[in-house]
């Protein structure tokens, strides 16, 4: 299951045209730290579009749907770390990802 944690609107940078999106957030998850080794908490955090307004996203805060948000790979990009100019190129993304309620025969 993912939480709906939010809902946004933004804007199209080439067409100036709005839209909303719903923020979901996946399970929690402990990992263990590369540098100490000790664990910590983690949860994905995705955004995905919607053809519902404003209002009507918002309402759906705090609620859940059936799913998982999955680490798929995507084309290789660049990244700067936060607080350091260290360049890190990534080859994967999260996406939301709905459970069927359909059994595989």
């Amino acid at each position: 299951m993912v939480k709906i944690i939010d809902a946004l609107t933004r804007v199209n940078s080439k067409t100036s045209e709005k839209y909303n999106l719903i923020v979901l957030l996946g399970d929690v998850q402990v990992l263990n730290s590369k540098s100490s080794g000790k664990p910590y908490l983690s949860a994905k955090r995705v955004t995905i579009p919607t053809t519902l307004d404003e209002a009507q996203a918002k309402e759906l805060v705090g609620t859940t749907l059936p799913g998982i948000i999955e680490k798929v790979d995507c084309p290789e990009y660049e990244i700067k770390m936060p607080n350091s100019n260290k360049k890190v190129k990534i080859t994967h993304t999260f996406q939301y990802s709905p459970v069927s309620d359909k059994a595989i025969v």
